[in-house]
């Protein structure tokens, strides 16, 4: 489950939304230098994202769980665990523009100046999404 928050950046003051984390079908990832995100759809990375699944004990998520297990049975390709899994995605998603990685542990970036500090804002909503 994913997560976006108001944001204050504690270099420039900057108020801004912050993203974090995927939902039931896409990833999201942000750059190691200037902290962009990106979107990475689960049918874009098609048999990399099967793989995955096909190494799963269980669902991905419960409300993908039928379509999970149909992966799991039928996928013809050899499975593949988390670390290999976050590896290839991010090899998938490529670089960002500034020339940073898109990565999984990268964190979000204030758009303003570039600052990775920022404080929650108390009077921005707090949103969960999947």
């Amino acid at each position: 489950m994913g997560n976006s928050y108001g944001a204050i950046c504690r270099k420039c003051g900057g108020r801004f939304e912050v993203r974090e984390g995927g939902g039931f079908a896409f990833h999201l990832l942000h750059c190691t230098k200037c902290g962009e995100e990106k979107t990475v759809r689960f049918d874009e990375l098609g048999e990399i994202h099967a793989a995955y699944l096909k190494g799963l004990q269980g669902p991905y998520a419960v409300a993908t769980s039928e379509h999970d297990a149909d992966v799991r049975n039928t996928f013809p390709g050899e499975a593949i665990g988390e670390k290999e899994y976050h590896k290839q995605v991010e090899a998938f998603a490529g670089n960002c523009q500034c020339s940073g990685r898109y990565t999984f542990r990268a964190k979000p970036a204030c758009p303003g100046c570039g600052a990775k500090a920022f404080d929650k804002d108390p009077d921005a909503n707090h949103r969960c999404y999947d």
